[in-house]
């Protein structure tokens, strides 16, 4: 029993003292975030030809904001983005577009390498009947002929994506974590007052 007590105890002050320093990780973070709104002054990318070439869909990520986010200079009004993360300059950082403009700028606070099988399981195979089989073997053998007269260009899929926000403790901030192919982009917004 004189032993449980100091070992709660320790265990009570750790909890306490790791949540604190959590917050003031998030008060030193955006602080020491840079200022990127030089990189696109005119609201125009001029890579956007060069990342839409090789697909039928937009290669971004569609993320929509549920608030008003602010970072640094930049403040984004809730709706639908395209979130394109680059890296220029020595710097990681993400930008929003909304209708073919750029909206805003916003740097990138960690950069993570992620395992993309465990964050995008595979899809499960359709279970196919037996009586579809001999007509799906004939089609692909017409296909597959045409094919070979008619060259299509293949397109890729476009790169997978996943979002995961999390809101601080005392509502201050807004914590998104943008999961495209084998990365993690983790940006830091400050909510509105």
């Amino acid at each position: 029993m004189k032993i449980f007590i100091p070992i709660l105890v320790f265990i009570t002050i750790l909890a306490n003292t790791r949540a604190a320093i959590a917050k003031e990780d998030y008060d030193r973070i955006y602080k020491n975030q840079p200022v990127l709104d030089y990189i696109y002054e005119a609201g125009v990318d001029p890579e956007e030809m060069e990342d839409y070439e090789g697909y039928f869909i937009s290669p971004y990520v569609l993320v929509r904001l549920p608030m008003k986010l602010y970072c640094q200079k930049v403040e984004l009004e809730p709706g639908y983005y395209l979130v394109k993360p680059e890296n220029k300059y020595g710097h990681n950082f993400a930008v929003f577009k909304q209708n073919g403009k750029v909206m805003g700028v916003v740097p990138v606070y960690k950069k993570y390498r992620v395992n993309p099988e465990v964050i995008f399981p595979p899809p499960q195979k359709p279970n196919h009947k037996w009586y579809v089989k001999p007509f799906a073997a004939t089609w692909h053998a017409v296909n597959y002929s045409l094919g070979k007269i008619f060259k299509q260009r293949k397109v890729g899929p476009p790169p997978r994506a996943k979002i995961q926000y999390e809101i601080s403790e005392d509502n201050k901030y807004f914590d998104l974590g943008l999961f495209v192919e084998s990365s993690l982009y983790k940006i830091l917004f400050r909510l509105e007052k």
